[in-house]
Formats: structure tokens, sequence, C-alpha cells
């Protein structure tokens, strides 16, 4: 039986321990410490309110959730409808349109400018569209992917052929279907301390893991995470607030194109997140994230809070800060230097490679 480890435990990580177990490899998996989920473990591990680290909406048919169906652990998910969601401009909000069909959209004298950009994009030229249609495109996009650059299959998927969605138990239902799944095909999970590099034969090959001065010998490693990429490290300041009340009602969304940040409210959406104490539908679940300087960011979530939600400050029951959030990127290669590198999309294939 061959030895896998698999460096990282975030979604990733967990999808290719279980791709070598299920291929028959003994598995361990190597994190820094509890809890185990990387970008998909809880804001606050101890808190009642559910907060995700980063609102990565649900992508309907893609990798996780294939794999959940094909586990027989679907993800509940619930629709956040276009007209929910708006853009932000000179401290005025934009609503993006209202959509009665797959084909028709309602939203006055706008409607053409929309329909528009919904050709570009089928046409896979998105480079003529500015104003409202440009920045619904980029919130669209970071929905999508994360990734503020207005995309084509963003704008198609979320702008027509589908609703957004968001997973009634947050991204750590998502990592804790998967360590599930391991524990029971006898993955070991490594959480006492970061690894700090490979051991190597004289070809190069990779034999082990080195972590606190010892080495667990392998016969194939995966590392399930990306460094540091550009731009920005792609870096981002998140703040997390339970407030006591409705503060961003009719909207769920908001993304200030001024100010480069994304205000997600899952309160009124989803009340099962927020603690049995509030009445149902009866407080925010505010996830604000700053995209670009981080040095600026705080004083710029808070300038959109103050614009948009009077009274916010007052009515604060739960609060976080991450200012270190690391998006994970896509590996140039899915096998270098003698290790397997892997991501969301291609992790459960990995892992039964290197088994």
């Amino acid at each position: 039986m061959r030895r896998v480890g698999v460096v990282g435990d975030g979604l990733s990580g967990l999808l290719a321990g279980l791709g070598a177990a299920s291929a028959g490899a003994e598995v361990a998996i190597f994190g820094d410490s509890e809890p185990i989920g990387g970008l998909a473990s809880p804001v606050d591990p101890d808190g009642k309110w559910l907060f995700d680290r980063i609102p990565l909406f649900w992508r309907n048919k893609g990798p996780l959730d294939k794999m959940f169906r094909k586990l027989k652990v679907p993800m509940r998910t619930r629709k956040v409808p276009l007209s929910r969601m708006a853009v932000v401009r000179d401290d005025c909000r934009q609503s993006l349109p209202q959509r009665s069909s797959i084909f028709h959209f309602t939203r006055g004298k706008m409607n053409a400018g929309w329909i528009s950009m919904i050709d570009g994009a089928r046409k896979g030229d998105i480079s003529e569209i500015d104003g409202f249609e440009r920045d619904a495109a980029t919130l669209l996009s970071i929905l999508w992917n994360f990734d503020p650059t207005p995309d084509p299959e963003a704008i198609l998927n979320l702008g027509l052929k589908q609703h957004a969605r968001v997973a009634l138990d947050g991204w750590v239902g998502a990592s804790g279907r998967l360590i599930a799944a391991c524990i029971q095909t006898d993955v070991t999970f490594h959480l006492d301390g970061r690894v700090t590099g490979f051991r190597r034969q004289d070809d190069g090959t990779v034999d082990g893991v080195r972590r606190k001065g010892r080495v667990l010998p392998v016969d194939a490693v995966i590392q399930a995470y990306t460094p540091r990429l550009p731009p920005y490290e792609r870096r981002l300041y998140g703040r997390y607030l339970g407030l006591e009340g409705n503060f961003l009602l009719p909207h769920v969304v908001l993304w200030d194109a001024d100010r480069e940040v994304l205000l997600v409210d899952l309160g009124s959406l989803m009340p099962e997140r927020v603690p049995s104490k509030y009445p149902k539908q009866w407080a925010s679940l505010f996830h604000c994230i700053a995209f670009g300087n981080l040095d600026t960011a705080a004083e710029r979530i808070e300038g959109l809070l103050d614009s948009q939600c009077s009274g916010w400050r007052s009515a604060i029951a739960a609060d976080y800060t991450l200012d270190n959030l690391r998006l994970p990127g896509t590996p140039h290669s899915e096998f270098d230097n003698g290790v397997y590198y892997a991501h969301v999309e291609n992790a459960f294939t990995i892992g039964k490679r290197a088994a």
C-alpha cells in the first residue's frame, strides 16, 4: 500500500486525501492546527453566529457539488435573486434587474444596456461595457470566482442561466462533509505544526515530509495550497458583524465600486445562521470584504457601512476581523519536481493519481 502525504487541510487537501484514500492509499493530511478546513473553517469555532471566511457563493454542478451528490450528502442552498443585489456609486444604490424568466429582465430604461452586456458575454467580448453594467459585471464575477475582473462566464451563469446560491450551513458545512468522508476512509490528520520541507532521494524523488524536526516517510506528496500569488499576493481584509436588526434590506448583496468593498448580509436570507434568541429574520449577518489596498481596508468598510446602514455601530452583537485572508490560486503545473499540486477543481483526480 502506498502512503500519500497531503500538505494543506483546506478543501483542496481534503478532496485530494479523499481521492487518494478511495484509490487504496494510506493517507496523512498535514495542517498547522485546528480547526480543519482552511478558508472553509469557521471564523470563530466557538461562536453562535455562522460566518464564512469568504462568502463564496455555491456553484451548482461544480466539482464540490458533484462530489457531495456522489457521497449522498448534497449541500442545501438558497437562491439570491438578482433584484436583491445592488451596486453603489457615490453612496447611491442601483439594483440589478429583476428576472421574470430566463430571457426576460425588467429594469426600465437600463434594460437595453443589460441585454447588451449579456450579448457581449455570449461573444466572449465585454470590453465595451461601462458604467452600471461594468460595475454589475464586476459584482457577478466576484460572486462567481472572487475575482473583481469582469468575467463573461460569470455574467452568463449568474446573470442569465442560473441564480446565485448560498449554502445554508456555510462553507464549514462543506469542509465538515469532507472531513467525515476522510475519517470513514481511514485518513489520518496531523495538525500540531506546519510542514517545513520534504526529504528527497539522490535522484530528486520525494520520499518524506519534514515537520517539527521529524520525517514521515511517504511514497508521494500532494501540495494542496498555493503560495502567495499576484496581484496583491491575492490578500483580502474581512470584517464579520452580527447585528441586532435588519440593516441592508431590501438587498442581500452590495458592491461598492468606489471603495472596492463587497457587503453580503445572510441574516435575513438565512436566519438559521444566527442565534436562536433573535426573532426570525431579525438580525444582520454581515460579511464585509475589502479588495485593494489593505492599509485603508478597515476605513473603507466602515465608510460603506456608515453610508448604507445607519445605526449599525450601536447594534453590534458579534464582531470579528481577519486582516490577512489569502485567496487560493491555481498551480502552474499538476506535477513538478517530484510533487503533485492540487486545487479544488482537480484535487480528487490528483489524489487518485498520487495513489
